[in-house]
């Protein structure tokens, strides 16, 4: 099978590492490795010095797979299956979807979320986020206007990326309770999932509220800790884990030996990872208050609720994509434009997870004067 070009990759691709100033990462201020050893109790830390590096259990380390569930009422280790983050899609994709089958999926959104299910041949339609006054809104009641009698799936993502969305609970419930009445596989993607500036507006997870639900989570975003590659799919419908698990003995297989490990450490310490990340996005959505403040005649943004990033508006009279490769070639600076997210408007992602964020700032309201001025 062939599949479209992954935009938002190629761009990292391009941009990630050679770019010295970035404004629109996704993931928290990734830890180093004397930092994750350090929060390690002496058991654990002999754990991982000592450790065999042989294969390791498909499903995933016993120890690991039971921490993720203790994050998550009613749901036990057998219903947890290790993944690589975004394997997570990849297997759910490919193993539950046919072509022919239809696909509600919330749009903007990370481009394999609907582009994988698009390849298999099956009928994608979005239901999209909209830009209001008072900020990203979702809409229920066209929600279940999208919905047929042969839809399969409904795929969402909360807390939103790269809006910054965060529903009621009450609209979350909805949404839940219209996959039940239609009996729809519902693919939840959680990855910035206890990134919640106020935890009250933490909503439950997926699998926590509907059997035929499969929640993807990990360590990459607010954890701070993408370069483990740990992921976890989630789901009390056995049917549903064992296509998953069937098509992971084409991918990965299993999982990484020390990764597993510093895993463990990283969950064992999850209160103060996440409020690690929050402090910083708190910090860096005030620098960037400011900033768009500032210029208010240039940017306009409704700043998220939850999680690691947020969408802005180039409101000047100039075109996003033109702007941001002019700040990457001029500036140094990767500015991550709607197109290549596939959607429209004159947007750009921001990512308010890394720690040098407010000098990345500096130069990028440096250059954006002098091309917009």
């Amino acid at each position: 099978m062939r599949y479209p070009p992954f935009e938002i990759e190629r761009f990292f691709m391009r941009h990630e590492f050679s770019a010295p100033y970035a404004i629109s990462a996704s993931d928290c201020e990734p830890l180093t490795m004397d930092e994750i050893l350090a929060l390690a109790g002496p058991e654990r830390r002999e754990q991982f010095e000592r450790m065999w590096l042989g294969y390791t259990e498909s499903l995933g380390h016993p120890e690991l797979r039971a921490a993720i569930a203790g994050m998550h009422a009613g749901i036990d280790a057998g219903h947890v299956l290790e993944v690589v983050p975004e394997e997570g899609i990849f297997v759910a994709m490919t193993g539950l979807l046919n072509a022919g089958d239809h696909v509600v999926a919330i749009h903007p959104a990370f481009q394999s979320l609907y582009e994988l299910a698009r390849s298999s041949g099956c009928e994608v339609t979005f239901w999209r986020a909209r830009d209001g006054d008072d900020g990203w809104t979702i809409d229920i009641d066209e929600l279940e206007t999208l919905i047929r009698p042969d839809t399969k799936m409904l795929i969402v993502n909360f807390p939103h990326n790269p809006s910054g969305l965060l529903p009621t609970r009450a609209d979350f419930e909805r949404i839940v309770e219209l996959a039940r009445r239609h009996n729809l596989i519902l693919y939840s993607d959680e990855i910035y999932r206890f990134a919640e500036y106020d935890p009250a507006a933490r909503l439950p997870s997926a699998c926590e509220l509907y059997e035929r639900s499969l929640v993807l989570g990990g360590l990459s975003k607010c954890f701070g800790l993408p370069g483990l590659r740990v992921g976890w799919l989630i789901t009390r419908d056995a049917e549903l884990m064992r296509a998953c698990q069937d098509v992971k003995s084409y991918t990965t297989i299993c999982g990484s030996a020390p990764s597993e490990i510093l895993a463990l450490i990283a969950l064992e310490n999850a209160e103060a990872l996440i409020a690690r990340c929050i402090d910083i996005v708190q910090s860096n959505i005030e620098v960037t208050r400011s900033m768009i403040d500032r210029h208010s005649d240039l940017f306009r943004i409704h700043f998220p609720r939850a999680g690691t990033v947020g969408l802005a508006e180039l409101t000047a009279d100039a075109g996003v994509s033109d702007f941001a490769q002019a700040a990457v070639e001029g500036a140094g600076v990767m500015v991550l434009p709607a197109k290549v997210m596939q959607f429209e408007g004159n947007y750009f992602r921001m990512g308010f997870g890394r720690r040098d964020l407010p000098h990345a700032l500096e130069v990028f309201e440096s250059f954006a004067l002098d091309y917009l001025r």
